[in-house]
């Protein structure tokens, strides 16, 4: 047996290995993201690290509208990644650091900062909302190829940084303002069709051009204004030497400064910054009085800064990166629409139940809704907009002392609707001897009512009476799998209703399974059945012994390396299936450790879609 379990765990290692050219299908590629909880994160940069790196085909974030008061980073390692908000005016990233708060310095002041290549983001505000400061960036962009249309950038000194020596980057039909060298940095990039407004009297850009480039900042069609304040305004000054900007086709205000140009207090700059202007208009186009050593382009030049020339000479390569110039549009397909409904668990009383006050709270921390005190359970129902007949009842993990709802629950639901599952997430009762008269029976009470609830309705909801699966994280797991190993066991022992509890199958993650001393889960064997348990006690609630041949068939997932609850815990209980023939799959993980969702940012293997082919066998 322990050769046949090793076996099974190395195979899982050496199929992750393997996965990481082959079955792109198995990765998840749309992601969303939406405050009023309907996507698949409420935060952006949760929804990043869930991504695969260096994916095998692009990746997809729809962003709902909404503000996203968060600091995020898109890594070298996220390539091909397309950011779709809802519209440019509603869907807006805001945070408020600058150099000098804290340790905090110009270039981790950002509120984004994007390094993956091919990047692409639509109809989103980038916003630094520090104030005037000092320097404080909305953007810090490295990547290369990277596109942002139709986004807005809002801010005050340094609002956007292109970065990358190497990068090559476009803004097309986008809004930016700032006060001082709010356009700054090495990068080759090409504002085109954008709106620049200036806040005070000072620079529009502080380009920092590398050595041997041809091309810095590239302005086409841009139109150019000031708040009302401004009187004096200059398109450009060189942050470094060989600082290239050029101004091609533009609208110009008649607040910019009539010399156009600044060399930054050090004449040596003239000699080596490259500043042009072709066919500038309106009031602040004045060619006569710009500086000597600025240009003014002439026709046969302006050739020279077509976008396939300043981009590498892709000439008729109509499948690169600056040529996909239309409008992606925003998807609410991918977000749930129902309203998920909670209904009571029980109609009547509840059993087991002592009548003590209902105590329960709810605190956010995290990024993670922990629920404490629940003595009256519920049921909330997630309606898969297309069901397949399939349900799961989710129980959330906390070691019997608080509920993890969302990030071991409502989000595990809401991905299962995506498949065409209908979801449960129970709230059990948490075991309390002043709520309950037999604390340790409560949980088990409440997860046989639950799929007693769920067959009995299996009709209304959609549901394959035959099809319903309990699942459990952490502790949750052990209410599971208890589910799974005692149904029966009349929990509720006057409760005269012969719908059958037992699940079909069984979901167990990171799993609470035993509460044999010399691999348990300290906390939950405590809270469920105390500190001194008997041995009756400890059998009963010791789910790898209660394994028969009529257990459901299972899934186990854990990381070998989990400190909380011993990976002991799943592969006693996947040994009892095999000894008794019950269909199970188990999948270890190196490294992971416990909790971590939805997600185990250890491994480029996706837990989640192997359990979506486990069940889809079934």
């Amino acid at each position: 047996m322990k050769k046949l379990i090793f076996f099974t765990a190395t195979l899982v290692a050496f199929y992750t290995t393997a996965a990481q050219t082959a079955n792109p299908q198995q990765y998840k590629y749309i992601f969303t993201v939406a405050k009023d909880g309907t996507g698949d994160y409420m935060f952006i940069q949760d929804a990043i690290d869930a991504m695969r790196v260096y994916p095998l085909a692009p990746i997809t974030l729809y962003i709902k509208n909404g503000v996203y008061n968060e600091k995020i980073e898109l890594p070298a390692n996220n390539t091909d990644v397309t950011f779709i908000g809802e519209s440019a005016d509603s869907t807006i990233i805001a945070y408020n650091d600058y150099s000098g708060k804290g340790k905090l310095n110009t270039f981790t002041s950002y509120t984004a900062k994007i390094s993956g290549n091919r990047f692409r983001a639509e109809h989103i505000t980038f916003a630094n909302t520090a104030g005037p400061v000092g320097q404080a960036l909305a953007l810090y962009a490295d990547a290369d190829h990277a596109v942002f249309k139709d986004c807005k950038f809002l801010g005050n000194q340094d609002t956007i940084f292109a970065s990358g020596e190497n990068a090559s980057q476009l803004f097309d039909s986008c809004y930016i303002e700032g006060t001082t060298d709010f356009i700054f940095g090495p990068a080759t990039t090409v504002f085109r069709n954008c709106v620049i407004k200036g806040k005070t009297n000072s620079f529009i850009t502080a380009a920092s051009t590398t050595p041997g480039k041809k091309y810095g900042f590239v302005f086409l069609n841009c139109t150019i204004n000031a708040d009302s304040a401004v009187n004096k305004l200059y398109l450009g000054r060189p942050w470094r030497a060989r600082a290239q900007t050029v101004f091609i086709n533009c609208t110009l205000p008649k607040v910019i400064a009539p010399e156009g140009w600044n060399n930054w207090s050090n004449p040596d700059n003239e000699k080596t910054a490259y500043y042009a202007e072709y066919n500038s208009k309106g009031a602040g186009a004045s060619a006569a009085t710009r500086v000597k050593w600025s240009h003014q382009l002439t026709a046969a030049q302006l050739k020279q800064y077509a976008l396939p020339v300043i981009f590498a000479g892709r000439a008729g390569d109509q499948s690169a990166w600056y040529n996909q110039s239309a409008t992606q549009t925003f998807s609410n397909t991918f977000f749930v629409n129902k309203t998920p409904q909670e209904i009571p668990l029980y109609t009547g009383s509840i059993p087991n139940s002592t009548g003590a006050p209902n105590k329960e709270n709810a605190v956010v921390k995290d990024n993670v809704t922990r629920i404490a005190n629940v003595s009256v359970p519920t049921l909330t129902v997630y309606k898969a907009a297309k069901p397949n007949g399939k349900a799961v009842i989710i129980c959330p993990g906390g070691g019997y002392s608080i509920l993890a709802f969302d990030k071991e629950g409502t989000r595990v639901a809401e991905e299962m609707n995506r498949w065409g599952i209908t979801a449960f997430v129970l709230k059990y009762r948490l075991p309390d001897d002043k709520a309950n008269v037999d604390k340790s029976l409560a949980p088990l009470q409440d997860a046989q009512q639950a799929i007693r609830l769920v067959r009995q309705n299996a009709k209304e909801w959609g549901i394959n009476k035959n099809q319903i699966a309990i699942m459990g994280f952490s502790a949750g797991g052990h209410v599971a799998s208890t589910a799974a190993t005692h149904f029966n066991f009349k929990a509720d022992p006057n409760n005269s209703d012969t719908t059958s509890v037992r699940p079909d199958f069984a979901i167990l993650i990171y799993p609470v399974v035993s509460f044999d001393s010399t691999i348990f889960h300290r906390g939950s064997r405590n809270n469920l059945i105390g500190s001194n348990p008997t041995a009756e006690q400890t059998a009963f609630f010791s789910n790898e012994l209660q394994v028969t041949k009529n257990t459901p068939p299972s899934f186990l997932v854990q990381a070998s390396d989990d400190g909380a609850v011993p990976v002991q815990n799943s592969v006693r209980y996947y040994e009892a299936c095999v000894k008794n023939k019950v269909p199970v799959e188990m999948h270890l993980y190196p490294k992971g450790g416990h909790g971590f969702g939805l997600n185990n940012k250890t491994t480029d293997d996706n837990w989640m879609e192997r359990l979506k082919n486990w069940i889809n066998r079934w």
